[in-house]
């Protein structure tokens, strides 16, 4: 899986980094597949269209085939099935179908098979499809020069053939939320850096971070090499590692794999007991980034619900030492002078 066109490719901590998903094409959009030819006068024809889409991850897929079956009704005669390929956007149509007839219809992408829809072929109408290709993978793209380990903002990276891309902030990184699994050609562009492109190959619930270090386009780019840390990209959305680095010193961090050796207490709420020793004073504890009274818990002996197989991460130190973006979290509900966070990050 080497190719000399990009550089190295290691798996690494990032933070939320800005995304976009390429939806299927509007109605407007669908002009590109062309209108469908006028009936002859004696002939009663309909058609309909719409867009078909990865039912996890809502993305259109292109190149899907989707096939018309009519139903036989009776004194009318079985007609041959009727099968179109959809577009650049996920976008389909159908043209001269037998009015006032039953169908099915399905959509297939590669070997996966979507679920069959009636219709009744009364009037045009829109009918989207969807075809379940697996739980969607979650990535994180980080983009650095390789010889000064700076962010590269602007960057794109766009993988084909499913239309999904990003660009690049100001941190370097481009997240991906929800990509459908399967193999990939992954294309990264940059004014400086010029175009690359390498294969990609994304399973099912695929949770990975990837870093990819630049050279500029006269120097000769360095075999591409992936390597797996096992750090987990929902953490390093929300900054957990970033906040690990900056206010490691002065409080507590840890992952599920790091807190392991409390399982033998199954709860979460005897973990916290352990961090309480430390942190004595008044606690506050944010769930996912969110007050716990919002949540639905209203003493954190109610903590005690929520498993160890559930937890992905901890972090906790004063209040005073918490970042704005989870201080404006509880701002009103506590002095900042007289409390202790505990911010809990959960499957």
């Amino acid at each position: 899986m080497t190719n000399p066109t990009l550089s190295r490719v290691r798996f690494l901590a990032v933070f939320a980094g800005a995304w976009l998903v390429f939806p299927g094409g509007t109605a407007a959009q669908r002009a590109g597949l062309g209108t469908c030819p006028t009936a002859d006068a004696g002939s009663v024809v309909v058609g309909f269209e719409g867009v078909v889409r990865d039912d996890e991850s809502e993305i259109a897929l292109p190149g899907a085939i989707v096939r018309l079956e009519y139903e036989d009704g009776d004194a009318l005669p079985a007609l041959e099935d009727v099968v179109v390929t959809t577009d650049e956007n996920g976008n389909y149509r159908f043209c001269g179908l037998q009015a006032f007839r039953t169908a099915r219809v399905r959509a297939s992408y590669l070997l996966h098979r979507g679920k069959e829809r009636k219709i009744d072929l009364e009037r045009p109408q829109d009918l989207d499809l969807v075809v379940d290709l697996g739980d969607p993978a979650f990535i994180v793209f980080t983009f650095a020069d390789a010889d000064t380990g700076e962010p590269v903002e602007g960057a794109t990276v766009e993988l084909s053939p499913i239309p999904v891309g990003g660009i690049t902030n100001e941190y370097g990184r481009a997240t991906f939320r929800a990509i459908p699994p399967g193999n990939y050609e992954m294309t990264v562009r940059h004014l400086a850096y010029g175009e690359q492109t390498e294969q990609l190959s994304l399973d099912q619930e695929q949770f990975a971070e990837i870093r990819i270090e630049l050279r500029v386009q006269a120097i000769a780019l360095a075999p591409l090499e992936v390597q797996i840390t096992g750090r987990d990209p929902w953490l390093l959305d929300n900054g957990f590692y970033e906040r690990e680095i900056t206010l490691g010193d002065d409080g507590y961090f840890g992952t599920w794999e790091e807190i392991q050796t409390y399982t033998m207490i199954p709860t979460l709420f005897q973990f916290k007991r352990e961090l309480s020793i430390r942190f004595a004073r008044r606690q506050f504890v944010l769930i996912n980034g969110r007050p716990m009274n919002r949540l639905g818990y209203t003493s954190p002996s109610e903590l005690r619900e929520i498993p160890y197989r559930r937890i992905r991460g901890i972090e906790a130190y004063a209040c005073s030492d918490a970042p704005d973006e989870i201080m404006i979290q509880i701002a009103h509900d506590m002095p900042i002078g007289d409390c202790n966070l505990i911010a809990i990050w959960t499957r």
